[in-house]
């Protein structure tokens, strides 16, 4: 199962009326994805792009609330937090946001900024999703293990995880289940079961 997958099951089990994805890139995963209403933002987009600015730019101007959010843009840990924290600002009552590459499987393409020795690259993402886990207990957040690591995140409820570290590899790759809350394609689709 890849993120398009994930993101089109959260879409139909919603029954999603708006969607918003914030890195478009190529628009592989954009144009397969199949909602009433899409919304695209990438200042940097090969392709037609619904608003070609950077996601900061876009939430300060946006007053629209959407069902379903994939982020896959600027892979920092700090703009990942922040394309978060904005989303769920404009994210509807039991919607859905979609974080991918929270789950490297080697450190060198974790590295910010992307290191010439790798064509793969997630970037440091999985350090924003690990702070969130330390501060929101209003969320409830799961990292499917697929495709370099597919976080969902909704309101609800988690235990805060406590991080008396600094955030390296070392820390990630000894207690990646814990600090993710990892999950199997098996477990996302019993989470997340619709009819």
């Amino acid at each position: 199962m890849k993120r398009t997958q994930i993101i089109q099951h959260l879409i139909n089990k919603c029954s999603a009326k708006k969607y918003l994805e914030i890195g478009m890139g190529d628009g592989l995963n954009f144009y397969n994805i199949s909602c009433n209403y899409k919304v695209s933002v990438d200042p940097s987009a090969t392709v037609p792009v619904t608003y070609k600015l950077t996601s900061d730019d876009f939430f300060l101007q946006n007053n629209e609330i959407f069902d379903v959010i994939f982020i896959d843009g600027l892979h920092m840990d700090a703009q990942v937090y922040r394309d978060i924290i904005n989303s769920l600002s404009c994210l509807s009552e039991g919607g859905y946001i979609v974080c991918h590459d929270l789950s490297p499987m080697e450190e060198i393409i974790q590295r910010y900024p992307q290191s010439s020795l790798s064509t793969d690259w997630t970037g440091d993402c999985w350090k924003a999703w690990v702070k969130l886990k330390t501060e929101r207990s209003d969320l409830d957040m799961v990292v499917v293990d697929t495709d370099y690591g597919c976080g969902i995140i909704s309101r609800g409820h988690q235990e805060l995880t406590t991080v008396n570290q600094d955030y390296t590899w070392e820390l990630l790759d000894k207690d990646r289940k814990n600090l993710l809350n990892l999950i199997s394609v098996e477990e996302f689709l019993l989470k997340y079961e619709y009819r």
